[in-house]
């Protein structure tokens, strides 16, 4: 238990991936992506397949009869394995499009997103993870993994509005084009990187300055983050993207997501630092702001 709070994570996360490959080989059918790829039903079962291989990597290093092996070599076969699982969630959010499932009917194109932003985040908690080093403080050790958790998510949603993009029209608020969304989906993957590389910046030689300023600039992306949320907050209605019509719950849930997240990584970073005066105060009051601007953003 040396990677306390962590240690399990790529294990379940090739388990659930491994599930979802057995679900696509027993309902393998043909699916289209409409006007960008057509999958038969022998590339489903291989699809399948490779995802049942990819999540066994990640979980097979647990059994006790492989731990003869190479550690660095089973080290290296689950990071491989993690990359694989991201380059395919990846593919499918670069082509996303509504799909038609053989003898089942046609999904959205905010499925097919959701879909392969799901196998994404799977992909990255088990990348971050089998390199997360966690701190020697069992309770800081535990606030550390929660924001690193949170940075993948941040990662996720940047993803899931990348994968949507298109011409959007909030109703009665902003319209829109594909860039827009675009430049928003980046900027969040960026942020949620910068906050995984803050959260795991321990490393030897590095000056006190440098953590420093490290730890000021979470801070201040943290901010970023719940802003661009509160702003969704403050715009949420329902909208139309390519033409299909969207509830308000689609961007309420967006927006509420980045609304919550940006606290809880305030708070972490500001704890987990464990920096005594203006760093802890000026953490702690900013993330009381953010928590009390939510509801108020929510009723304007």
């Amino acid at each position: 238990m040396n990677k306390l709070g962590s240690w399990f994570v790529p294990y379940l996360m090739g388990l659930l991936i491994m599930f979802e490959g057995v679900a696509l080989v027993v309902l393998a059918r043909e699916i289209e992506l409409v006007d960008a790829l057509v999958l038969d039903q022998m590339m489903t079962l291989v699809l399948g397949a490779a995802l049942i291989v990819l999540g066994l990597l990640l979980f097979v290093p647990i059994f006790p009869q492989l731990q003869k092996l190479s550690e660095v070599f089973m080290k290296r076969m689950q990071v491989v394995a993690a990359l694989a699982v991201l380059v395919i969630a990846l593919i499918f959010l670069l082509i996303a499009a509504p799909a038609v499932v053989e003898d089942i009917g046609t999904f959205g194109k905010n499925w097919v997103v959701l879909a392969a932003a799901q196998l994404f985040l799977l992909g990255i908690l088990a990348f971050v993870f089998l390199y997360y080093q966690p701190l020697a403080n069992r309770r800081l050790a535990w606030l550390e993994w929660l924001g690193m958790f949170a940075s993948c998510l941040v990662i996720t949603e940047g993803i899931v509005i990348f994968g949507l993009r298109g011409e959007l029209n909030v109703h009665g608020e902003m319209e829109t084009g594909p860039i827009f969304m675009i430049v928003i989906g980046v900027v969040l993957v960026a942020l949620g990187i910068f906050e995984m590389v803050i959260f795991n910046r321990r490393r030897e030689g590095e000056s006190e300055k440098v953590l420093e300023i490290m730890d000021w600039a979470g801070l201040a992306i943290s901010i970023v983050i719940g802003a661009i949320g509160l702003f969704g907050l403050t715009i949420t209605t329902s909208m139309t993207l390519d033409g299909s019509v969207y509830s308000y719950y689609w961007l309420l849930l967006a927006a509420m997501t980045l609304t919550i997240v940006a606290p809880l990584l305030n708070y972490t970073q500001t704890v987990v630092a464990g920096r005594d005066g203006w760093h802890t105060d000026i953490g702690l009051i900013t993330t009381i702001i953010l928590l009390i601007a939510i509801p108020l953003a929510a009723a304007f």
